[in-house]
């Protein structure tokens, strides 16, 4: 009996922890800044103060910029379309970003969880996938 009182509990446990992490996407994908034209608009969570630039290099050129994160987490870069690697000032971790012709990619990254990126799209239901 109480081994069924502890599973119900921790099946319980994991649906709430489930919804919080999805609830949480939701609203960060409300406050991503979305421009008309070619780039990449995002969001990005990490542990702990926001960076103050995205390094975003275009991985056919080899040419880099810094772009600015503003002070809750949110970026715009125009880009030409292209395949693309962002990473963040003192992280080795990066993630590459296709952009394509006449798209802007809206995205949520969730820095949080040492190792991995998340990545979460602006549109549909924030399901998180591998960066």
């Amino acid at each position: 009996m109480k081994l069924l009182i502890i599973g119900l509990l921790a099946a319980v446990l994991a649906l709430l922890l489930t919804a919080a992490v999805l609830t949480g996407y939701h609203q960060d994908q409300q406050v991503i800044r979305w421009f008309p034209g070619t780039g990449i608009a995002g969001k990005i969570d990490v542990a702990g103060s926001e960076p103050r630039y995205v390094l975003i290099e275009n991985r056919q050129t080899g040419a880099a910029a810094n772009v600015p994160v503003l002070s809750d987490g949110t970026f715009i870069a125009p880009l030409v379309p292209g395949m693309y690697r962002l990473k963040l000032a003192n992280d080795e971790r990066s993630i590459n970003v296709h952009i394509p012709n006449g798209g802007c990619i809206d995205l949520v990254l969730d820095y949080r969880i040492p190792v991995l990126v998340f990545k979460v799209p602006r549109e549909g239901w924030p399901i998180p996938q591998l960066a």
